[in-house]
Protein backbone atom coordinates (compact mmCIF):
# COMPACT_ATOMS: atom_id res chain seq x y z
CA UNK A 1 0.00 0.00 0.00
CA UNK A 2 1.05 3.59 -0.69
CA UNK A 3 1.11 5.87 2.38
CA UNK A 4 -1.08 8.74 1.14
CA UNK A 5 -4.21 10.45 2.44
CA UNK A 6 -6.75 9.84 -0.32
CA UNK A 7 -9.18 12.32 1.23
CA UNK A 8 -6.73 15.20 0.93
CA UNK A 9 -5.24 14.43 -2.47
CA UNK A 10 -8.70 13.94 -3.96
CA UNK A 11 -10.10 17.13 -2.43
CA UNK A 12 -7.12 19.28 -3.40
CA UNK A 13 -7.17 18.06 -6.99
CA UNK A 14 -10.95 18.42 -7.32
CA UNK A 15 -11.44 21.89 -5.85
CA UNK A 16 -10.07 25.36 -6.40
CA UNK A 17 -8.91 25.81 -2.83
CA UNK A 18 -7.78 29.32 -1.88
CA UNK A 19 -4.30 29.70 -0.48
CA UNK A 20 -3.88 31.65 2.74
CA UNK A 21 -0.47 33.22 3.45
CA UNK A 22 1.42 32.89 6.73
CA UNK A 23 1.15 35.63 9.33
CA UNK A 24 3.65 38.48 8.94
CA UNK A 25 3.89 41.30 11.46
CA UNK A 26 1.63 42.23 14.36
CA UNK A 27 -2.13 42.68 14.10
CA UNK A 28 -4.99 43.34 16.50
CA UNK A 29 -8.39 41.68 16.25
CA UNK A 30 -11.57 41.21 18.23
CA UNK A 31 -11.51 37.39 18.25
CA UNK A 32 -8.54 35.12 17.60
CA UNK A 33 -9.11 31.44 16.86
CA UNK A 34 -6.05 29.19 17.12
CA UNK A 35 -6.50 26.01 15.08
CA UNK A 36 -8.05 25.37 11.67
CA UNK A 37 -9.67 22.01 12.25
CA UNK A 38 -13.42 21.49 12.57
CA UNK A 39 -13.45 22.89 16.13
CA UNK A 40 -11.69 26.13 15.24
CA UNK A 41 -13.50 26.59 11.93
CA UNK A 42 -16.93 26.23 13.56
CA UNK A 43 -15.93 28.64 16.33
CA UNK A 44 -14.87 31.16 13.68
CA UNK A 45 -18.07 30.62 11.69
CA UNK A 46 -20.34 31.29 14.64
CA UNK A 47 -18.37 34.44 15.47
CA UNK A 48 -18.35 35.94 11.96
CA UNK A 49 -22.06 35.24 11.56
CA UNK A 50 -22.58 37.25 14.76
CA UNK A 51 -20.67 40.17 13.24
CA UNK A 52 -17.41 39.66 15.11
CA UNK A 53 -13.99 40.51 13.66
CA UNK A 54 -12.20 37.15 13.43
CA UNK A 55 -8.62 36.09 12.78
CA UNK A 56 -7.70 32.39 12.54
CA UNK A 57 -4.20 30.92 12.77
CA UNK A 58 -3.48 27.38 11.53
CA UNK A 59 -0.11 25.61 11.74
CA UNK A 60 -0.44 23.81 8.38
CA UNK A 61 -3.55 24.20 6.21
CA UNK A 62 -7.16 24.16 7.36
CA UNK A 63 -8.11 20.52 7.85
CA UNK A 64 -4.46 19.50 7.55
CA UNK A 65 -4.28 17.62 10.85
CA UNK A 66 -6.73 15.31 12.65
CA UNK A 67 -9.91 16.74 11.10
CA UNK A 68 -8.72 16.12 7.54
CA UNK A 69 -7.45 12.64 8.32
CA UNK A 70 -10.84 11.46 9.60
CA UNK A 71 -12.94 8.90 7.79
CA UNK A 72 -15.89 11.32 7.89
CA UNK A 73 -18.16 9.17 10.09
CA UNK A 74 -20.67 11.71 11.31
CA UNK A 75 -23.00 10.15 13.88
CA UNK A 76 -25.15 11.40 16.77
CA UNK A 77 -23.09 9.18 19.07
CA UNK A 78 -20.42 10.12 21.55
CA UNK A 79 -17.32 7.95 21.71
CA UNK A 80 -19.48 5.85 24.05
CA UNK A 81 -22.78 4.05 23.60
CA UNK A 82 -25.79 5.64 25.27
CA UNK A 83 -25.96 2.81 27.81
CA UNK A 84 -22.35 3.48 28.85
CA UNK A 85 -23.15 7.15 29.32
CA UNK A 86 -26.07 6.22 31.61
CA UNK A 87 -23.85 3.95 33.69
CA UNK A 88 -21.30 6.68 34.06
CA UNK A 89 -23.37 9.84 34.52
CA UNK A 90 -26.90 8.69 35.33
CA UNK A 91 -29.88 8.99 33.01
CA UNK A 92 -30.46 12.76 33.03
CA UNK A 93 -26.82 13.71 32.71
CA UNK A 94 -26.35 11.08 30.02
CA UNK A 95 -29.11 12.70 27.97
CA UNK A 96 -27.35 16.05 28.28
CA UNK A 97 -24.01 14.64 27.12
CA UNK A 98 -25.72 12.67 24.33
CA UNK A 99 -27.32 15.84 22.97
CA UNK A 100 -23.95 17.55 22.46
CA UNK A 101 -22.61 15.38 19.61
CA UNK A 102 -26.13 15.18 18.17
CA UNK A 103 -26.13 18.97 18.01
CA UNK A 104 -22.71 18.77 16.34
CA UNK A 105 -24.17 16.60 13.59
CA UNK A 106 -26.98 19.08 13.06
CA UNK A 107 -24.52 21.98 12.85
CA UNK A 108 -22.44 20.27 10.17
CA UNK A 109 -25.39 19.05 8.10
CA UNK A 110 -27.14 22.43 8.27
CA UNK A 111 -23.95 24.21 7.21
CA UNK A 112 -23.44 21.87 4.24
CA UNK A 113 -27.03 22.27 3.10
CA UNK A 114 -27.26 26.02 3.71
CA UNK A 115 -24.12 26.90 1.77
CA UNK A 116 -24.11 24.08 -0.78
CA UNK A 117 -20.77 22.60 0.26
CA UNK A 118 -19.26 19.98 -2.04
CA UNK A 119 -17.88 17.43 0.40
CA UNK A 120 -19.52 14.13 -0.56
CA UNK A 121 -22.18 14.21 2.15
CA UNK A 122 -24.14 10.95 2.20
CA UNK A 123 -27.05 9.90 4.38
CA UNK A 124 -25.99 6.58 5.87
CA UNK A 125 -27.76 4.92 8.80
CA UNK A 126 -25.43 3.56 11.45
CA UNK A 127 -25.16 -0.21 11.90
CA UNK A 128 -23.59 -1.46 15.12
CA UNK A 129 -23.15 -5.21 14.69
CA UNK A 130 -21.68 -8.23 16.40
CA UNK A 131 -20.12 -11.31 14.88
CA UNK A 132 -19.32 -12.77 18.28
CA UNK A 133 -21.91 -14.54 20.41
CA UNK A 134 -20.28 -13.21 23.56
CA UNK A 135 -21.00 -9.65 22.39
CA UNK A 136 -24.68 -10.09 21.54
CA UNK A 137 -25.72 -8.96 25.03
CA UNK A 138 -23.90 -5.65 24.53
CA UNK A 139 -25.93 -4.88 21.40
CA UNK A 140 -29.21 -5.94 23.00
CA UNK A 141 -28.55 -3.88 26.16
CA UNK A 142 -27.86 -0.81 24.06
CA UNK A 143 -31.19 -1.41 22.28
CA UNK A 144 -32.99 -1.61 25.64
CA UNK A 145 -31.41 1.66 26.80
CA UNK A 146 -32.48 3.37 23.59
CA UNK A 147 -36.02 2.06 23.87
CA UNK A 148 -36.33 3.23 27.47
CA UNK A 149 -35.16 6.71 26.49
CA UNK A 150 -37.21 6.91 23.27
CA UNK A 151 -34.21 7.03 20.94
CA UNK A 152 -34.84 5.67 17.42
CA UNK A 153 -33.41 2.25 16.53
CA UNK A 154 -34.08 -1.14 14.96
CA UNK A 155 -32.73 -4.32 16.53
CA UNK A 156 -31.99 -6.72 13.68
CA UNK A 157 -31.68 -10.47 14.15
CA UNK A 158 -29.50 -12.57 11.89
CA UNK A 159 -32.16 -13.06 9.22
CA UNK A 160 -33.05 -9.36 9.15
CA UNK A 161 -29.39 -8.40 9.08
CA UNK A 162 -28.84 -10.53 6.00
CA UNK A 163 -31.32 -8.33 4.13
CA UNK A 164 -29.35 -5.12 4.70
CA UNK A 165 -25.74 -6.19 5.31
CA UNK A 166 -25.20 -9.93 4.76
CA UNK A 167 -21.75 -10.34 6.29
CA UNK A 168 -20.57 -13.88 6.82
CA UNK A 169 -20.95 -14.68 10.52
CA UNK A 170 -22.78 -11.44 11.40
CA UNK A 171 -25.29 -12.30 14.15
CA UNK A 172 -27.17 -9.25 15.39
CA UNK A 173 -27.13 -5.50 14.79
CA UNK A 174 -28.49 -2.20 16.02
CA UNK A 175 -29.51 0.20 13.27
CA UNK A 176 -30.31 3.86 13.90
CA UNK A 177 -30.76 7.00 11.77
CA UNK A 178 -29.29 10.49 11.96
CA UNK A 179 -25.79 9.69 10.68
CA UNK A 180 -23.97 10.92 7.60
CA UNK A 181 -20.70 10.44 5.79
CA UNK A 182 -18.59 13.36 4.55
CA UNK A 183 -15.14 14.01 3.14
CA UNK A 184 -13.83 15.76 6.24
CA UNK A 185 -10.90 17.47 4.53
CA UNK A 186 -13.13 18.86 1.78
CA UNK A 187 -15.53 20.08 4.47
CA UNK A 188 -12.75 22.00 6.23
CA UNK A 189 -11.68 23.56 2.96
CA UNK A 190 -15.26 24.61 2.22
CA UNK A 191 -15.53 26.17 5.69
CA UNK A 192 -12.31 28.08 5.03
CA UNK A 193 -13.67 29.35 1.74
CA UNK A 194 -16.89 30.47 3.42
CA UNK A 195 -15.07 32.26 6.23
CA UNK A 196 -12.95 34.18 3.73
CA UNK A 197 -16.05 35.36 1.91
CA UNK A 198 -17.52 36.48 5.24
CA UNK A 199 -14.48 38.63 5.98
CA UNK A 200 -12.45 36.45 8.35
CA UNK A 201 -8.66 36.76 8.17
CA UNK A 202 -7.02 33.31 7.89
CA UNK A 203 -3.28 32.71 8.10
CA UNK A 204 -2.03 29.19 7.33
CA UNK A 205 1.44 27.79 8.01
CA UNK A 206 1.36 29.96 11.12
CA UNK A 207 1.90 27.77 14.15
CA UNK A 208 1.40 29.52 17.47
CA UNK A 209 4.51 28.81 19.52
CA UNK A 210 3.79 30.90 22.59
CA UNK A 211 0.90 32.75 24.17
CA UNK A 212 1.24 35.51 26.74
CA UNK A 213 -1.99 37.00 27.99
CA UNK A 214 -4.17 37.76 24.99
CA UNK A 215 -1.31 37.78 22.50
CA UNK A 216 -0.29 34.75 20.43
CA UNK A 217 3.09 34.62 18.68
CA UNK A 218 4.10 32.73 15.56
CA UNK A 219 7.46 32.59 13.82
CA UNK A 220 6.39 35.45 11.54
CA UNK A 221 4.37 37.72 13.79
CA UNK A 222 1.82 38.05 16.55
CA UNK A 223 -1.88 38.65 17.11
CA UNK A 224 -3.48 40.44 20.06
CA UNK A 225 -7.19 39.87 20.63
CA UNK A 226 -9.99 40.75 23.02
CA UNK A 227 -11.05 37.11 22.98
CA UNK A 228 -8.82 34.10 22.30
CA UNK A 229 -10.29 30.67 21.43
CA UNK A 230 -7.64 27.96 21.46
CA UNK A 231 -8.67 24.90 19.44
CA UNK A 232 -5.29 23.42 18.58
CA UNK A 233 -4.37 19.76 18.70
CA UNK A 234 -1.06 18.20 19.74
CA UNK A 235 -0.47 21.01 22.25
CA UNK A 236 3.21 21.23 23.11
CA UNK A 237 4.55 21.50 26.63
CA UNK A 238 6.18 24.86 25.93
CA UNK A 239 2.80 26.33 24.95
CA UNK A 240 1.04 25.42 28.20
CA UNK A 241 2.79 22.97 30.49
CA UNK A 242 -0.17 22.15 32.74
CA UNK A 243 -2.88 21.93 30.08
CA UNK A 244 -0.74 19.86 27.71
CA UNK A 245 -0.66 17.10 30.35
CA UNK A 246 -4.40 16.58 29.92
CA UNK A 247 -4.21 15.41 26.28
CA UNK A 248 -2.67 12.51 24.45
CA UNK A 249 -3.66 10.77 21.23
CA UNK A 250 -4.90 7.50 19.79
CA UNK A 251 -3.40 6.43 16.48
CA UNK A 252 -5.85 5.02 13.95
CA UNK A 253 -5.50 3.84 10.36
CA UNK A 254 -7.65 4.29 7.27
CA UNK A 255 -7.59 2.85 3.77
CA UNK A 256 -9.75 3.18 0.68
CA UNK A 257 -10.58 0.59 -1.96
CA UNK A 258 -10.34 0.78 -5.70
CA UNK A 259 -13.78 1.44 -7.30
CA UNK A 260 -16.20 -1.44 -6.75
CA UNK A 261 -18.57 -2.71 -9.38
CA UNK A 262 -22.30 -2.10 -8.80
CA UNK A 263 -22.66 -5.84 -8.13
CA UNK A 264 -19.98 -5.76 -5.45
CA UNK A 265 -21.55 -2.74 -3.77
CA UNK A 266 -24.95 -4.47 -3.74
CA UNK A 267 -23.34 -7.54 -2.20
CA UNK A 268 -22.29 -5.39 0.75
CA UNK A 269 -25.33 -3.11 0.95
CA UNK A 270 -28.29 -4.70 -0.86
CA UNK A 271 -30.85 -2.20 0.45
CA UNK A 272 -28.84 1.04 0.63
CA UNK A 273 -25.68 2.54 2.07
CA UNK A 274 -24.76 2.12 5.74
CA UNK A 275 -21.85 3.07 7.97
CA UNK A 276 -20.82 0.09 10.06
CA UNK A 277 -19.03 -0.72 13.32
CA UNK A 278 -18.45 -3.95 15.16
CA UNK A 279 -18.32 -4.41 18.93
CA UNK A 280 -14.67 -5.02 20.00
CA UNK A 281 -12.50 -2.27 21.51
CA UNK A 282 -10.31 -2.16 18.39
CA UNK A 283 -13.41 -2.05 16.20
CA UNK A 284 -13.49 -2.02 12.42
CA UNK A 285 -15.55 0.75 10.83
CA UNK A 286 -16.33 1.25 7.17
CA UNK A 287 -18.71 2.94 4.76
CA UNK A 288 -19.14 3.76 1.04
CA UNK A 289 -17.49 6.93 -0.28
CA UNK A 290 -17.23 8.77 -3.61
CA UNK A 291 -16.36 6.77 -6.70
CA UNK A 292 -18.06 3.57 -5.53
CA UNK A 293 -15.27 2.92 -3.06
CA UNK A 294 -15.19 1.68 0.53
CA UNK A 295 -13.25 3.44 3.28
CA UNK A 296 -12.15 1.24 6.19
CA UNK A 297 -10.73 2.33 9.54
CA UNK A 298 -9.37 0.61 12.59
CA UNK A 299 -6.82 0.66 15.36
CA UNK A 300 -4.68 -1.75 17.34
CA UNK A 301 -3.67 -1.70 21.02
CA UNK A 302 -0.09 -2.27 19.84
CA UNK A 303 0.07 0.98 17.87
CA UNK A 304 -2.73 3.15 19.31
CA UNK A 305 -0.59 4.76 22.01
CA UNK A 306 2.75 5.01 20.23
CA UNK A 307 4.26 8.51 20.56
CA UNK A 308 5.00 8.66 16.83
CA UNK A 309 3.32 7.91 13.49
CA UNK A 310 3.83 4.22 12.74
CA UNK A 311 3.91 3.93 8.95
CA UNK A 312 2.96 0.31 8.54
CA UNK A 313 0.06 -1.13 6.59
CA UNK A 314 -0.10 -4.26 8.77
CA UNK A 315 -2.81 -2.95 11.12
CA UNK A 316 -5.19 -1.73 8.45
CA UNK A 317 -4.47 -4.77 6.27
CA UNK A 318 -5.80 -7.00 9.05
CA UNK A 319 -9.11 -5.09 8.97
CA UNK A 320 -9.25 -5.27 5.19
CA UNK A 321 -8.79 -9.03 5.34
CA UNK A 322 -11.46 -9.25 8.03
CA UNK A 323 -13.96 -7.49 5.76
CA UNK A 324 -12.98 -9.63 2.76
CA UNK A 325 -13.64 -12.79 4.76
CA UNK A 326 -17.10 -11.48 5.66
CA UNK A 327 -17.85 -10.49 2.03
CA UNK A 328 -16.23 -12.84 -0.52
CA UNK A 329 -17.53 -10.60 -3.33
CA UNK A 330 -14.64 -8.19 -2.62
CA UNK A 331 -11.94 -10.79 -1.93
CA UNK A 332 -9.90 -9.64 -4.94
CA UNK A 333 -10.46 -5.91 -4.45
CA UNK A 334 -7.30 -3.83 -4.07
CA UNK A 335 -6.76 -1.27 -1.31
CA UNK A 336 -3.87 0.79 -2.60
CA UNK A 337 -3.67 3.79 -0.24
CA UNK A 338 -3.61 4.04 3.53
CA UNK A 339 -2.85 6.73 6.10
CA UNK A 340 -2.75 7.15 9.85
CA UNK A 341 -4.15 9.82 12.08
CA UNK A 342 -3.47 10.77 15.68
CA UNK A 343 -6.74 11.77 17.34
CA UNK A 344 -6.39 13.98 20.41
CA UNK A 345 -8.17 12.51 23.43
CA UNK A 346 -8.58 13.07 27.13
CA UNK A 347 -8.36 10.33 29.74
CA UNK A 348 -12.12 9.81 29.72
CA UNK A 349 -12.60 10.47 25.96
CA UNK A 350 -14.80 13.51 26.68
CA UNK A 351 -13.45 16.87 25.40
CA UNK A 352 -12.07 19.57 27.65
CA UNK A 353 -13.85 22.87 27.08
CA UNK A 354 -13.07 25.52 29.65
CA UNK A 355 -11.99 29.07 30.38
CA UNK A 356 -8.40 29.88 31.19
CA UNK A 357 -7.78 29.69 34.92
CA UNK A 358 -6.94 33.42 35.06
CA UNK A 359 -9.35 35.04 32.60
CA UNK A 360 -12.60 34.35 30.77
CA UNK A 361 -11.30 36.16 27.69
CA UNK A 362 -9.36 32.97 26.84
CA UNK A 363 -11.07 29.62 26.22
CA UNK A 364 -9.86 26.15 25.31
CA UNK A 365 -11.70 23.49 23.32
CA UNK A 366 -9.50 20.43 22.91
CA UNK A 367 -9.55 16.66 22.84
CA UNK A 368 -12.65 16.68 20.64
CA UNK A 369 -12.56 13.09 19.38
CA UNK A 370 -15.10 12.94 16.56
CA UNK A 371 -16.32 15.50 14.04
CA UNK A 372 -19.60 15.82 15.92
CA UNK A 373 -17.92 16.79 19.20
CA UNK A 374 -15.53 19.10 17.34
CA UNK A 375 -18.32 21.08 15.69
CA UNK A 376 -20.33 21.31 18.90
CA UNK A 377 -17.40 22.45 21.05
CA UNK A 378 -16.24 25.09 18.58
CA UNK A 379 -19.74 26.50 18.30
CA UNK A 380 -20.19 26.32 22.08
CA UNK A 381 -17.14 28.43 22.98
CA UNK A 382 -18.07 30.97 20.31
CA UNK A 383 -21.57 31.28 21.80
CA UNK A 384 -19.97 31.94 25.19
CA UNK A 385 -18.17 34.90 23.62
CA UNK A 386 -21.31 36.24 21.93
CA UNK A 387 -23.69 35.86 24.89
CA UNK A 388 -22.55 33.73 27.84
CA UNK A 389 -25.84 34.29 29.69
CA UNK A 390 -27.71 32.40 26.96
CA UNK A 391 -25.25 29.49 26.78
CA UNK A 392 -25.79 26.38 28.89
CA UNK A 393 -23.04 25.73 31.44
CA UNK A 394 -21.47 22.33 30.78
CA UNK A 395 -18.40 22.80 32.98
CA UNK A 396 -19.40 19.90 35.22
CA UNK A 397 -18.82 17.53 32.30
CA UNK A 398 -16.31 19.36 30.11
CA UNK A 399 -14.25 21.31 32.66
CA UNK A 400 -10.46 21.08 32.65
CA UNK A 401 -10.27 20.29 36.37
CA UNK A 402 -12.50 17.24 36.51
CA UNK A 403 -10.96 14.18 38.15
CA UNK A 404 -9.70 11.05 36.40
CA UNK A 405 -8.99 7.60 37.78
CA UNK A 406 -5.29 8.00 37.02
CA UNK A 407 -4.56 11.26 38.79
CA UNK A 408 -2.20 13.92 37.51
CA UNK A 409 0.22 13.16 40.34
CA UNK A 410 0.29 9.47 39.41
CA UNK A 411 0.70 10.46 35.76
CA UNK A 412 3.87 12.35 36.70
CA UNK A 413 5.30 9.01 37.85
CA UNK A 414 3.92 6.71 35.14
CA UNK A 415 4.27 9.09 32.22
CA UNK A 416 1.57 10.30 29.86
CA UNK A 417 1.42 7.34 27.47
CA UNK A 418 1.00 4.66 30.16
CA UNK A 419 -1.38 6.82 32.20
CA UNK A 420 -3.75 7.38 29.29
CA UNK A 421 -3.67 3.71 28.33
CA UNK A 422 -4.49 2.61 31.89
CA UNK A 423 -7.26 5.17 32.29
CA UNK A 424 -8.86 4.17 28.97
CA UNK A 425 -8.75 0.49 29.95
CA UNK A 426 -10.32 1.40 33.31
CA UNK A 427 -13.09 3.36 31.61
CA UNK A 428 -13.74 0.44 29.27
CA UNK A 429 -13.84 -2.21 32.01
CA UNK A 430 -15.95 -0.32 34.54
CA UNK A 431 -18.73 0.12 32.00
Amino acid sequence: MLYENWLQTGAVNAQNTPDCPPLAGHIKTECLVVGGGVTGLHAALRLVLAGKQVTLLEKTICGGSSSGQSGGFLTPESEEDFLKLIRRYGKERAKLIYRAPSEGVRLIVDTIQTYGFQCDMRTQDSLYFSNKRSHIDAVEEEAEAREENTLPFQLLNKAQLQQVHPGKGYLVALRYPGSYGINSFAYCQELKRLLLTKGAAIFEHSEVHTQKGNTARTNGGSVSAEHMLICMDKMKTEFNRELSKKFYHIQTYLTVSEPLTPEQMRALFPSGELMCWDTPWDYIHYRPVAGNRIIIGGSSPWTAYLPYHKRSSSVISSFVNKLKRAFPAIKDTEFNQYWSGMIDVTKDLVPIVDYDKDTKSIQYAMGCAGLNWAAFCGDYIARRVIDPTQTEDLSAFLGAHRKFWVSHSLQSILGKRISFFINHVYELLRR
